[in-house]
């Protein structure tokens, strides 16, 4: 069987770490983790070193606070634009797309951020959503 190539889009909240968690978790053993974070922010000037730095820090400060599966190669990627359509694309090839939910809630009814629902709407491959802070187990 092929080994696995799951997206996980990360930023700097616990749902971005439950993700990636969760895709670590339920990586088959020589498949591939891309822990990707979406830079949609540029310097007045056109730049975007400062805000990409962020972006890789948020990406670098998930992993290390979840430890590493030996057998599950992750890369690190940074992406430009809107988060929505730049991780649909980055996933056209993927087994899957990991989101983390947030959990807003109105009147008792869950809210699906912009992000999810765009991913939702337009991935080609299976999405996966793990709520934040939740205790993942295999």
């Amino acid at each position: 069987m092929e080994a696995k190539r799951i997206i996980v889009g990360v930023d700097n909240s616990a749902a971005g770490r439950a993700a990636l968690e969760w895709a670590l978790r339920h990586t088959r053993d020589g498949g591939v983790v891309i822990a990707a974070s979406v830079c949609g922010l540029r310097t007045p000037g056109g730049s975007t070193d400062l805000f990409h730095s962020a972006r890789r820090r948020a990406v670098e400060d998930a992993l290390a606070g979840i430890g590493s599966n030996g057998s599950v190669r992750v890369e690190r990627s940074v992406l430009d634009g809107e988060p929505g359509p730049a991780l649909v694309e980055l996933a056209g090839e993927a087994d899957s797309l990991v989101l983390g939910r947030h959990g807003y809630n109105r009147g008792g009814v869950t809210v699906l951020g912009s992000v999810i629902r765009h991913c939702l709407e337009h991935a080609t491959c299976p999405v996966v959503i793990v709520p934040a802070g939740q205790v993942v187990t295999v």
